[in-house]
């Protein structure tokens, strides 16, 4: 059992010396350190799970969306809160547009819908209003290009790009894969698509061409160092997070058991494996390339965040908590993050947010 700190510093400055993931020796690089910013506590209605969670890129706003359909808006420097209308649709997913000013929510009962809203200043308040619902289906994640102009949408068998502007669907990647989605990531540049299936597959395609995968990977194998004991069969393993680096020239994704892994996309080549015999699965929106192509990651332990330099095959502790991390946000440059934690006093659950900074 984790034990919590005795004191909570408000920011909190962690680092950590470089791990070795390989064999090879590498000259020190100096740590980076991550630190928190804002926390903000119990950000759930009465009884609500909270599942999702989306944060501007500025770190100026937070949204967190809840199975019973309630979706909250919160200004971490003040901790001012806006919770828009509730639809009685659990909240799968949230996302910022890169200029903070439209939020996507994608809800799941029956048909699901995507809804977008903006901010409408009245009486010197800011309130988010809806200005488009779109009915989906079964669609869990969403994830918006650099510009803001495109959204795109994962649902169980498919994956949908469309135009923000008109809601218009403009490319559909049909699913490639045996068995149901389980993750996807939009390029920032907009050129290449990221698709993970439940058998174990990753695929990469160009959204101009969206016939056939340009890149196939298989992460079904178990890399873990231990063998599962002899008559068991060995476990199945699919990708949980994928990211895409905002060149689109490599990709990376995180399975069920915690292996990371990267490949270039150019020639195919696995570029780093991280194997853990204790990690866990990772938190969903865990996974983002930074502008230098060193790659944020969640710990093993679901407690913190790491940050592979993947040319060295290293990785370093930025921030670690007490309280395990349940869902994660990341920004495109991989500069801040938000968190949501959860907390058990007797019967009642309550969760809160962390936004930290990446120095």
């Amino acid at each position: 059992m984790r034990k919590a700190p005795s004191a909570r510093l408000l920011p909190i400055v962690i680092g950590a010396a470089a791990l070795a993931i390989g064999c090879r020796q590498e000259a020190p690089v100096a740590p980076v350190v991550a630190t928190r910013i804002a926390e903000i506590g119990e950000v759930n209605t009465a009884g609500g799970f909270v599942d999702s969670i989306a944060l501007t890129r500025d770190a100026s706003r937070v949204a967190t969306g809840e199975r019973n359909g309630s979706i909250r808006i919160w200004a971490p420097a003040g901790a001012a809160e806006n919770t828009l209308a509730k639809y009685r649709q659990a909240i799968t997913d949230l996302a910022f547009s890169p200029d903070g000013g439209l939020l996507a929510s994608l809800g799941r009962h029956g048909e699901g819908a995507l809804r977008l809203w903006r901010p409408d200043e009245r009486a010197g308040a800011i309130v988010w209003a809806e200005v488009a619902a779109v009915p989906m289906g079964r669609c869990l994640a969403l994830r918006f290009d650099g510009s803001g102009e495109r959204l795109a949408v994962m649902c169980e068998r498919e994956v949908l790009l469309l135009d923000v502007a008109t809601r218009s669907e403009t490319v559909r990647v049909s699913n490639p894969h045996r068995e149901a989605l389980t993750a996807f990531d939009l390029a920032t540049n907009g050129t290449r698509l990221l698709t993970a299936g439940h058998e174990g597959e990753v695929a990469v395609w160009d959204t101009a061409t969206p016939a056939t995968p340009i890149r196939r990977f298989s992460v079904s194998r178990s890399r873990r160092p231990d063998r599962p004991p002899r008559g068991l069969e060995p476990p199945e393993v699919w990708a949980v997070v994928v990211a895409l680096s905002p060149d689109a020239s490599r990709a990376a994704a995180v399975t069920i058991e915690g292996t990371v892994y990267v490949w270039n996309l150019a020639t195919g080549a696995e570029l780093l494996v991280d194997a853990d015999a204790e990690a866990g699965g990772p938190p969903a929106g865990s996974l983002r390339f930074a502008g230098d192509g060193r790659l944020l990651a969640s710990t093993g332990d679901r407690y913190g965040m790491r940050l592979f330099d993947v040319s060295r095959k290293t990785s370093q502790v930025v921030a670690s908590g007490s309280k395990a991390y349940h869902v994660v946000a990341i920004t495109d440059d991989a500069t801040r993050f938000a968190t949501i934690t959860s907390a058990q006093a007797g019967r009642n659950l309550t969760y809160g947010v962390e936004v930290w900074r990446v120095e």
